[in-house]
Formats: C-alpha cells, sequence, structure tokens
C-alpha cells in the first residue's frame, strides 16, 4: 500500500473509530450507522493525483431498484470539505506535512458528520427532509431544476417512520405524478401501490419501511466490506 493510502487511513481510523464509525473493508470510505441510514464519509482518490478529496453525506437504507439496492450514494446533504480553500490535499512525498492536512481534513470532516449524526432521530431527519421538500417547491414553481426525484421518496419513507401516514402519501403521490421513464416510472408506480392503498395503516406502512431496512441491513451485513458494522435490528 502507498504512503499516502496508510496515512489516510491511520488518520481516519484514529478520528473516526472513537466516534462509532467503521471501516468499510479496506477502502477510504468510513460509516455511522443510525438505523436506517448511514453517514458516510469517503476519502475519494483523484484520478490524476495522489491525495484525496473528502466527501460527507447521509446514504439511505430504503429499498430502490435495481443495483441501487446493492451499494450506496450520498442521498442526503453530500458535502465536499474545503481546507485552506482547496478540496484537494495532494502527497507530495512529504508524510508530514500530508498527515498535518489529512488530519485536518477528516477534523472538518467530522465535525459536518457530527451534524449528520443528528439523523439518528426520526424527528430531526423529518424537519431536515421537510425543509428539502419545502425548497424543492419553490424551484419547481420558479421553473429550475429541484433536484432528484428520490428526495420525494427518502422523505416520504421517513414520515412513515414517524407514523405520519397522510404526509407520506402525498409524497409518494407527488412522486407518481412526476412525467419518469422507465425504470424510474414502474418504481414510482410500485411505491404508489404500496402505500397509497386506502386500505393501508400507518402501523403497516411503517412496518414496510422497517421491514425494508432490516432487509438492507441484512444484505450489507453479508458483504465482507461490511463485517464490522454493529448488528441492529431495526424497528
Amino acid at each position: 500500500m502507498d504512503n499516502h493510502n496508510k496515512i489516510i487511513i491511520q488518520v481516519a481510523n484514529n478520528v473516526f473509530s472513537p466516534m462509532g464509525f467503521f471501516q468499510k473493508g479496506k477502502s477510504r470510505t468510513w460509516l455511522y450507522d443510525c438505523g436506517y441510514c448511514f453517514v458516510q464519509v469517503e476519502f475519494q482518490p483523484s484520478a490524476y493525483s495522489r491525495g484525496s478529496f473528502c466527501n460527507v453525506g447521509i446514504a439511505f437504507l430504503f429499498e430502490y431498484f435495481g443495483g441501487l439496492n446493492e451499494t450506496l450514494g450520498f442521498d442526503y446533504g453530500c458535502k465536499r470539505i474545503t481546507i485552506n480553500n482547496t478540496q484537494f490535499v495532494e502527497y507530495n512525498n512529504d508524510d508530514e506535512i500530508f498527515e498535518k492536512q489529512i488530519f485536518q481534513l477528516a477534523q472538518y470532516a467530522l465535525k459536518y458528520a457530527k451534524v449528520l449524526m443528528g439523523f439518528k432521530s426520526p424527528k430531526y431527519a423529518n424537519r431536515c427532509m421537510s425543509k428539502l421538500i419545502f425548497q424543492k417547491r419553490l424551484k419547481e414553481m420558479l421553473g429550475k431544476w429541484n433536484g432528484p426525484i428520490f428526495d420525494y421518496y427518502n422523505a416520504a419513507m421517513i414520515k412513515f417512520l414517524l407514523g405520519e401516514l397522510n404526509s407520506g402519501r402525498r409524497l409518494i403521490e407527488k412522486l407518481n405524478s412526476l412525467k419518469l421513464e422507465s425504470p424510474f416510472k414502474e418504481w414510482a408506480e410500485h411505491s404508489y401501490s404500496e402505500f397509497c392503498d386506502d386500505e393501508l395503516t400507518a402501523e403497516q406502512a411503517r412496518n414496510k419501511v422497517c421491514s425494508m431496512v432490516n432487509r438492507q441491513h441484512n444484505y450489507f451485513k453479508q458483504k465482507g466490506a461490511f463485517r464490522k458494522m454493529p448488528d441492529i435490528n431495526f424497528l
């Protein structure tokens, strides 16, 4: 392993492991399990230089479709960390300087990650997602691109977790009303049929979301890269 990779992994372990994060396999990614989502910290390499960017965000464990269920994305709050007015820390063969810079990058990343760790509370997540949906609606009214369609779905799943059946349904109805192409269209229609049945109760909707989260947990737990993931059954 190259020196710069060793330094990144050592520094990241020292900074994030004591906070309850676990390293994803031998990668440069650290995860904090909030039950229904991960706080994800990724020390992203560059194709052109040795060193690292650092991205932090939320990866939800709700079910989508196809290969999207087999990987983790940056589904909310993705932020590229900046230090000294730059987003990339380059390795110039000086281990001491690089280690100091990576430590600073990790500290800034941890500061933002702590904010996202508030997603352990679905109520806090609901406030954040509700604000995001409000902003999306304003942009839509102004004819601007208002971000990914998954925001409506993720916000709805959190509503269901909180027992807010009608609010969640309205978000799923909004998702299903969008002009989508395959496979997004079929996924939106499936979500509508799952959660907008008139006979569905708030408890049943919550149980559906908890079941999908548990399935995703179990799926990742079987992967070698996730062997350090805590054993959590989300109820």
